[in-house]
């Protein structure tokens, strides 16, 4: 009889493939105490493992709780009601461990949503989470697998989705009606060359038809129906001036609607080379302006195409500064509208507020981690900031901000960040922003211009695909 040998297949390391999933995986002994989490847990909570290995899982889920049990309030029948919500804080702290011992004692998992964290260990950074518990047995031992899953960070994702579809719907309609203007445009134009050639002409023949013996005869008559057809000819001529010229400026506004057709052309670089170089150019076209830069210089290259990437920085730097600019100039008008309106104008002028506002710009590089841009989860992307303390961004554009035609500057056009948006598009990347606006002028002078900001946020992949061949 012959035994057939079945080769056993090596069995995966489980702790390898939880470092390598989406979901932030701890792992929590009997006593509730943090004993392994895999790095998304470290991402998602932005704290370390260092940090979070030994806590009490409560830290987390429960650190209010915890705190109110560790007062001096704490009643003699363990119990405490928090003054502020009428809540029986001690009975919240229970129900969560009673609801992990009742998991162990059932081995029943259990789920909750929309869990708000808020714990010392992150700086009190608060966000929300929906998490679940599974009891497990292992080496004759309970412990608990805690999954989480960021809910801002799904939100974000589900508003990135929407927010791109609209934009797409918006620049395809864009799109269609530029390419239905732009040859009528053209038409347009050469009617009006045809129209400007025949006024030449019909000057040309009226000057060389002039006979001296007609104007001996009717020297009056003669020369003012000369002087009148020269000035026909002159006004006709600046109106197709006027068509010709505005059809340009048409052809060309609508050129930056269909944007280019130019493919990237895709090359290793630095980010801080293209950052320096428009850096260089801006420094010098506005001087009052302090730059702050924060690199990371240990990033890796990066696969753009470093023109496209010069003209995204040069359109968010020069917005940005134009912004503080702007706010600067009206500081200044509103100082010297209230030093008119309570000293004689022959008085020394007093210390002004705008005195104490100074144009910062600055620009930070760094990775982000597990960052998902489009539906692809990378696991570590291109993170630039670039932020200033200009007058903000009104909160009913900001949703629409990168859509073509909208601007909150009088002199803008509206196009600058929609060609940003599709620069970004075209790399496979994301931009974001997020602006602190205050609601009055005296609001941004009280808070002496430290809550308010404007910071636009680059995320690119560092590699892109290979060309279909």
């Amino acid at each position: 009889m012959t035994t057939h040998l079945i080769p056993t297949k090596p069995t995966p390391d489980l702790a390898f493939m939880s470092q390598h999933l989406f979901t932030a995986i701890l792992w929590i002994n009997d006593d509730l105490s943090i004993t392994w989490l895999n790095a998304q847990a470290e991402q998602l909570l932005a704290i370390s493992s260092g940090r979070l290995l030994g806590q009490s899982i409560l830290t987390l889920l429960a650190s209010e709780e915890l705190k109110s049990a560790d007062s001096k309030h704490y009643s003699d029948n363990n119990i405490t009601v928090d003054k502020s919500s009428g809540a029986d804080i001690h009975e919240q702290t229970c129900s969560l461990k009673e609801r992990f011992q009742q998991a162990k004692q059932y081995q029943q998992p259990f789920i909750d949503h929309d869990h708000l964290i808020n714990t010392p260990l992150n700086g009190n950074l608060l966000f929300s989470v929906d998490y679940s518990v599974t009891p497990v047995i292992y080496e004759q031992q309970p412990y608990f697998i805690i999954e989480m899953w960021g809910k801002d960070r799904q939100s974000r994702i589900s508003e990135e989705q929407r927010q791109q579809q609209q934009y797409n719907v918006a620049r395809h309609m864009l799109r269609s009606v530029a390419h239905e203007i732009k040859n009528p445009l053209a038409g347009i134009r050469g009617a009006a060359q045809l129209l400007q050639r025949k006024f030449i002409k019909f000057s040309d023949t009226a000057t060389s038809n002039y006979q001296p013996s007609a104007v001996t005869a009717y020297p009056n008559s003669v020369l003012n129906n000369d002087q009148n057809l020269q000035k026909t000819a002159v006004k006709l001529r600046n109106y197709t001036d006027i068509i010709i010229s505005e059809t340009d400026r048409l052809t060309h506004l609508i050129g930056q609607f269909l944007g280019s057709n130019q493919l990237p052309n895709w090359q290793t670089l630095n980010i801080h080379e293209p950052l320096e170089h428009v850096l260089s150019l801006v420094v010098n076209q506005y001087p009052q302006v302090t730059l702050q830069r924060d690199y990371d210089l240990s990033l890796p290259e990066l696969c753009a195409d470093k023109d496209q990437l010069i003209q995204v920085f040069l359109n968010l730097i020069n917005n940005a500064c134009e912004s503080m600019t702007e706010f600067e100039q009206t500081l200044q008008q509103r100082d010297l509208s209230e030093h008119k309106a309570r000293q004689p104008v022959t008085s020394q002028t007093s210390n002004n507020d705008s005195t104490s506002y100074k144009p910062t710009l600055h620009i930070q590089t760094r990775i982000a981690f597990q960052h998902t841009i489009a539906g692809q989860q990378h696991k570590q992307v291109l993170q630039i900031n670039i932020t200033d303390n200009g007058s903000g961004i009104d909160p009913a554009l900001i949703g629409q901000i990168f859509f073509p035609m909208v601007t909150s500057r009088a002199a803008g056009t509206g196009l600058g960040l929609s060609i940003v948006q599709d620069i970004i598009s075209h790399h496979r990347g994301m931009i974001d922003v997020s602006s602190q606006q205050s609601k009055s002028l005296n609001d941004s002078l009280k808070n002496d211009h430290n809550h308010q900001h404007t910071s636009f946020t680059l995320y690119l992949p560092f590699n892109q695909p290979a060309p279909n061949t």
